[in-house]
């Protein structure tokens, strides 16, 4: 952006006077005017010293040293993650909603929406959603401009895709000695596949004539998109029966240290 003008003056000896760059260098792009007046549009970042000379039409010389600091130009990108769209998942919070970086400018910072809606839950904060995400899956865009100091302004455009909360569903499982039950799920973010472990086994009684509370049956998992099959082992006793709870836990982040969950109840025997 063009850096405001800043006048020199100079006073004594004989009019009109010379102004010229003695030692060091103006930022590029800005210049001495013939008013004295350095003016222009910085091509360049940095902190620059220099000094500039007044001269007057007999042989009198006056020099004064001067130093100007440039910003980087203000910039804001999308994070690599969000580099298509960010991928959150309803019922997620925080740590899912930073979308965007900044370089250059000058601080403090404002942040605003300039266009769209942002997603149910959620409020700006700099570049980053805060909040728990809400409403409805799909995708959903807004535009936010960033203003520094100087004035200096640009938008940064996401676009985020929310994912319906990861569902496990419930089934039973009977045999002698084992058995298999397969399990759907639905929801979560594409990604890496969950990982389903027991978390609870609530006992019945393996035996019929008065009650022996019955193990907690051995846990295996296989995995299939959108379905995990369960095989469960158990001694071979007249009856095994209880209700093991199980739960499907995703890899994606959904808030520091938390992962996004849901469990299910497997009724056995």
């Amino acid at each position: 952006m063009a850096y405001a003008p800043v006048a020199l003056t100079a006073s004594g000896g004989v009019a009109p006077y010379t102004w010229t760059v003695s030692a060091g260098a103006l930022p590029g792009g800005l210049t001495v005017g013939g008013d004295g007046s350095v003016s222009g549009t910085p091509t360049s970042a940095g902190t620059f010293t220099f000094t500039i000379q007044a001269a007057d039409s007999g042989d009198s010389l006056a020099k004064v040293d001067g130093s100007i600091g440039i910003a980087a130009a203000l910039a804001v990108s999308l994070i690599p993650a969000c580099a298509q769209y960010c991928r959150v998942e309803l019922g997620c919070v925080g740590v899912c909603g930073q979308f965007g970086q900044l370089s250059g400018g000058v601080g403090p910072y404002q942040y605003s929406v300039a266009q769209g809606p942002l997603p149910a839950g959620t409020t700006l904060s700099e570049l980053s959603l805060k909040g728990t995400f809400k409403g409805l899956s799909g995708y959903l865009k807004f535009t936010v401009q960033v203003t520094d100091a100087m004035g200096g302004s640009t938008t940064i455009a996401p676009t985020f895709w929310m994912y319906d909360h990861i569902s496990l569903a419930g089934g039973t499982c009977t045999g002698r000695g084992g058995c298999k039950v397969t399990l759907a799920y639905t929801g979560g973010v594409p990604g890496p596949q969950p990982t389903l472990a027991p978390t609870s086994w609530a006992a019945g009684s393996c035996s019929f004539t008065a009650f022996v509370p019955s193990p907690q049956p051995t846990f295996t998992v296989t995995y299939q998109p959108g379905q995990v099959t369960v095989a469960l082992s158990y001694p071979n006793s007249p009856a095994t029966n209880g209700t093991l709870t199980a739960q499907l836990t995703e890899s994606n982040p959904c808030a520091g240290g938390t992962s996004c969950s849901s469990s299910a109840a497997i009724k056995v025997g």
